[in-house]
């Protein structure tokens, strides 16, 4: 089990990529002291303004507030340190800052065929997962001490639970090497897909089980209640991650890192496994790839859990943003952006059609190359990556299984564009399962909801398969990835009709 102690402060966190607009002006990220040198001084002064010893400027604030440019904390100091020692490449708030002139200068046109690697195959339904029991055990770690645990389980559909609050006491079922207490319980998710660990008064927020749910430990507070992290109960071996470059446009290069599950064997080719291709998608494991370590989507402990429960093996693949690039590579560019985006000004032209190639003609031909992989894809991804996943998806609806859209930047768009967009497809044979998620808990995912859950609607109106979507929300949720990686098994479970 992960163990680690999650610095965030879970208030209204508008300072995302999306609504973004700090300027780092001439100070350097990271140069607290002034003298032109990024050193562990720098971490140090930080250390030393939050424990009251000495008091940092405006000036030098600016330079160290390197997580999200907005306040300073312990996180900063540790960011400085990480950087010179090589964990990360950069600080989280240059993912933030406005591009440059330069940094916006991507082509526009697809890739060409000499750039492809090799053909690709449609998906196929002909190859089916292995199906799980709809009976499913789960643990919860208790690291906090709870006198007593309980869980209370009931259906988000049809609001039907398997008993009253509290819910019903978990037995006992062991002691971890932490000396936490271990609780277990089955669960039928085929009647219940929701749990809320309790003692009684103490809880916390609303919590997928899938079947590819295993363990829970209380990672975050959030007001009054706790936020559950997840992980695969019972095994040590996290798979293995490998990261290469691959050259997106001329002049840099793209990271795509490649996370294979516990037991893949490269030289038996009878096993074959399905990969999930995930859009800016550097942050998706933990700790190999940091980008901001606390934040990550437990892709990994999602996968084990599906295969601890009796599923196969999934390869995830990770594209990486490229920083202040980021908005135009996933913007599909549909039409005019609606207001709100044309408000922070990045949005307009989005080359998100040069960046569906590079998936579909580079990174998954790579993968069919050089791995053992069968013909079920899907692609997923939030926020930006999650709009750009769903244009993927949609344009490439014969290759892709599912699409996994988490808290989508829909909002770029308005309900004419949507719809004049979707109403040119071809809706009528077998379409891509889609999964989309929103939350309600800060005010970037108020802004995001609207459009998350009209998009159903537009689709449906454009003749897609209702019975293909599936949509969850979270009253609680916030833009952030503690959230993504609750609902990431969800979408798993759903993508792969498991």
């Amino acid at each position: 089990m992960k163990k680690r102690v999650i610095l965030l402060s879970l208030t209204v966190l508008v300072l995302s990529a999306l609504l973004f607009s700090f300027t780092a002006g001439a100070v350097t990220l990271g140069d607290v002291d002034g003298d032109n040198v990024v050193s562990v001084l720098d971490a140090t002064m930080i250390q030393k303004h939050l424990a009251s010893i000495l008091t940092l400027t405006a000036e030098q604030k600016q330079a160290g507030m390197v997580e999200n440019g907005k306040t300073i904390s312990v996180i900063d100091a540790t960011l400085i340190q990480k950087k010179l020692a090589s964990i990360i490449d950069h600080f989280p708030v240059q993912d933030l800052l406005p591009p440059t002139e330069e940094a916006t200068a991507l082509p526009t046109q697809p890739l060409t065929e000499a750039a492809t690697i090799a053909p690709t195959q449609p998906a196929t339904e002909k190859e089916e997962v292995t199906k799980v029991s709809e009976k499913v055990d789960i643990y919860f770690s208790n690291n906090k001490n709870w006198t007593a645990v309980n869980a209370y389980l009931y259906s988000s559909e049809t609001g039907d639970n398997a008993s009253a609050w509290p819910g019903s006491a978990m037995k006992l079922y062991t002691t971890n090497s932490y000396d936490e207490k271990i609780y277990k319980m089955t669960v039928d998710v085929s009647k219940f897909d929701r749990v809320i660990f309790n003692n009684g008064s103490a809880q916390t927020t609303d919590t997928p089980v899938t079947k590819a749910s295993s363990g829970y430990f209380i990672m975050a507070q959030q007001g009054k209640k706790f936020v559950a992290g997840v992980y695969p109960y019972g095994q040590n071996n996290e798979g293995s991650i490998k990261t290469i470059q691959m050259e997106y446009a001329k002049g840099y290069n793209k990271n795509v890192y490649i996370w294979t599950p516990e037991g893949y064997n490269a030289e038996d080719k009878t096993k074959k496994y399905s990969v999930l291709y995930m859009c800016d998608g550097q942050n998706l494991f933990d700790p190999t790839i940091p980008r901001s370590a606390e934040n990550e989507w437990e892709c990994d402990e999602s996968v084990l859990s599906l295969m601890q429960n009796g599923g196969d093996g999934v390869i995830v693949v990770g594209i990486d943003n490229s920083n202040n690039k980021r908005d135009s590579e996933l913007t599909p560019n549909l039409g005019k952006v609606s207001a709100i985006a044309q408000s922070y000004g990045s949005y307009e032209n989005g080359t998100g059609a040069y960046y569906a190639d590079f998936v579909v003609h580079k990174v998954v031909p790579y993968i069919e190359e050089n791995y053992n992989t069968n013909l079920i894809r899907g692609i997923a991804g939030s926020s930006s990556g999650g709009i750009e996943a769903f244009y993927i998806g949609i344009e490439n609806m014969d290759m892709f299984r599912y699409i996994g859209a988490l808290s989508p930047a829909f909002v770029l768009y308005d309900e004419d564009v949507w719809s004049a967009y979707l109403n040119q497809k071809d809706f009528t044979g077998d379409v891509p399962r889609i999964y989309i998620y929103n939350g309600k808990g800060d005010a970037l995912e108020k802004e995001l909801y609207k459009n998350a859950f009209n998009m159903v609607k537009w689709l449906k109106a454009a003749g897609y398969d209702g019975t293909k979507i599936y949509t969850a929300e979270d009253t609680d949720a916030t833009h952030n990835e503690l959230f993504w990686a609750l609902y990431f098994p969800e979408m798993l479970s759903f993508g792969l009709d498991v």
